[in-house]
């Protein structure tokens, strides 16, 4: 059926074109992301620039390399428990700060008991590869205080702590980033702010009240009576303006210029002009007082004007023709006159069609939909709003792909879709915590293993932040306001007939 209606009938029918794009554009900064964790597992940012010997005094960000002889136990460690600080004696016995992620290799264990241990055997040195990093106030304090206990007695102070360590400690977990890491990153960035940006318009186009009067039309007149409308509009000399979205057939107006309509020549009792400003439409008033926009033009200067009313006045003439002269024929006798919906909540009752849905596709339709609502709700949250309202839009677009990509919605599938909205609110919530602590995290370290930290570790620092408790309330407000939202929709659903 749908292969037969014409192309610019398709055009004007096809509501949700954005949706298919925003989740493109989700997976492409996804896709990013896990490039680079690749790049960084698989080792193919390492540097090409041979390292410098390193110099405490040398400065910031210098790709270095350190010969060490030996080597102390621990000190300190990160956040993360991941990356661990050292001191490293060279061949002339000067001491290095150095931080080494996970556990030591084989080789710096031996340089590690070489010093404490009572050995003849020297080891091999060690070196370690890494750039050079400012010593921080905590390292600091850590790493005189636990020298000092080292050889048990006060060699390192505030003052001369400079000539002990220097101002640069060797950070072994950094090497010079790649041109190709640095495309993945700025990729990955570029990708996810045209999402969210795709998602804001999305959200703006879901809630304009264009789409809502086009989704009605489309309830009102399924694609058997569509079809034979979609026929007149191929006939030859019907009034067609092309520019303006506006075609006279022979007993209907098709207008797309605020939102998808179709209009019975029978149901007309007046068409007249309004100018407000830049804005200048051309109006048509049916039977009940229902006003319809057939031509909306915008702009300044009287040839802009006088070009409007003249376009105006010619189509008016038109319909007047089209009015006067109609007779009423088979199509007429087939298809009933447009009935107005009379709020959104009665389209989801009314979208039981006599065709067969189809699930599986439906339900990646609703899980697409409901996954673009799950990253309103995170940027949501993160702007420092309750993010409750966009559990609306979620179930909205979650029924709008289903109905999609399933071939329409019943009951069953519109049941499918609040099971799938209330767990992804859920999971909405977890992610927006969870993006909450690696923004807190990132204040330390930018790293895809501080990500990866935040997330595989979440149960634990939620405990330890003690932020179960506004977890669970932040949930209960957001399902209160979602339900609230889409009490209309949920009644709707609740009473559709169960499909056969």
């Amino acid at each position: 059926m749908k292969n037969q209606i014409s192309g610019q009938m398709k055009r004007m029918t096809r509501l949700y074109r954005w949706v298919i794009p925003v989740v493109l554009v989700y997976c492409m900064a996804f896709s990013f992301l896990f490039a680079g964790g690749a790049l960084r597992l698989l080792g193919k940012g390492e540097p090409e620039a041979a390292p410098e010997k390193f110099n405490v005094y040398g400065g910031e960000d210098i790709y270095s390399s350190l010969e060490g002889q030996m080597m102390t136990f621990e000190f300190a460690s990160d956040f993360k428990e991941t990356n661990h600080y050292y001191f490293v004696y060279d061949d002339e016995s000067l001491p290095y700060i150095i931080q080494v992620h996970g556990t030591l290799s084989e080789e710096a264990l031996k340089i590690q008991s070489y010093l404490y241990e009572d050995s003849k055997e020297e080891p091999e040195p060690v070196i370690f590869y890494g750039m050079a990093a400012p010593i921080e106030e905590d390292i600091k304090e850590y790493a005189i205080e636990s020298y000092n206990e080292m050889w048990e007695e006060e060699l390192v102070t505030e003052d001369n702590f400079l000539d002990y360590f220097g101002e640069y400690y060797l950070d072994t977990t950094k090497k010079p980033e790649s041109p190709v890491s640095k495309n993945v990153s700025l990729l990955f960035l570029c990708s996810v702010m045209l999402a969210l940006a795709a998602t804001g318009f999305l959200v703006i186009k879901l809630i304009d009240p264009r789409l809502k009067k086009s989704r009605a039309t489309l309830k009102a007149w399924p694609e058997e009576k569509l079809l034979l409308v979609d026929r007149q509009l191929t006939q030859p000399g019907i009034s067609a303006y092309e520019k303006e979205e506006l075609y006279l057939a022979d007993d209907y107006i098709v207008t797309n210029a605020q939102g998808f309509e179709i209009i019975s020549y029978e149901k007309i009792e007046r068409v007249f002009q309004t100018i407000s400003g830049t804005n200048m439409r051309l109006m048509a008033e049916s039977s009940g007082q229902k006003y319809h926009t057939l031509i909306r033009s915008k702009g300044t200067g009287s040839k802009k004007k006088e070009a409007f009313e003249e376009l105006a006045n010619q189509v008016k003439r038109k319909i007047e023709d089209k009015r006067e002269s109609l007779v009423k024929d088979t199509l007429s006798s087939e298809i009933s006159a447009y009935p107005e919906s009379e709020d959104w909540k009665g389209e989801a009752a009314a979208s039981l069609e006599e065709k067969r849905v189809n699930l599986i596709p439906g339900i990646v339709g609703a899980l697409a939909g409901a996954l673009v609502g799950a990253g309103l709700w995170v940027l949501i949250g993160q702007i420092g709003f309750i993010a409750g309202i966009a559990g609306f839009v979620m179930l909205k677009l979650s029924l709008g792909g289903f109905e999609k990509l399933g071939g329409g919605l019943d009951k069953r599938g519109a049941v499918i879709c609040l099971l799938i909205t209330a767990g992804m609110i859920f999971g909405a919530n977890l992610l927006d915590y969870g993006v909450s602590m690696t923004r807190a995290y990132f204040e330390f370290e930018t790293s895809f293993e501080t990500l990866a930290y935040v997330f595989s570790n979440f149960g634990n620092l939620m405990s330890d932040m003690d932020m179960w408790k506004g977890f669970y309330i932040d949930l209960a407000i957001g399902y209160g306001l979602s339900i609230w939202s889409s009490l209309g929709a949920i009644r709707a659903i609740m009473s559709m007939p169960v499909s056969e």
